[in-house]
């Protein structure tokens, strides 16, 4: 689904504002964040941020498309979330943690 992902790094972009923000929340590089948004720019054929040296700000049209990405992404997370509920598997991260020594022997 890279176009939900493309407005879902819109979202984030405006949310913590920078694209390298963004790009870290979404384990992205800044780079394929930045294309991410701009294809999202192509495929809409506006542009959704105004960007200078020193700061990033959304367009008149990118904060109106900002509210209603915003409401679409909230959507598919919660929709997402009752199927996973009821598909009875766990969802999310795990972390591991572990002495260095059993690390190495592990992976190594």
């Amino acid at each position: 689904m890279p176009y939900l992902e493309s407005i879902r790094v819109f979202v984030r972009v405006i949310e913590l504002g920078s694209i390298t923000a963004a790009g870290r929340d979404q384990r992205l590089t800044p780079a394929v964040a930045s294309n991410r948004i701009k294809e999202l720019e192509a495929r809409l054929g506006v542009r959704l941020l105004n960007r200078t040296t020193r700061r990033l700000a959304p367009t008149e049209i990118g904060r109106i498309f900002y509210d209603h990405a915003r409401r679409i992404i909230e959507a598919v997370d919660e929709a997402e979330a009752v199927v996973a509920q009821h598909a009875g598997r766990p969802r999310g991260a795990i972390r591991v943690l572990a002495p260095l020594g059993i690390g190495r022997r592990v992976i190594a």
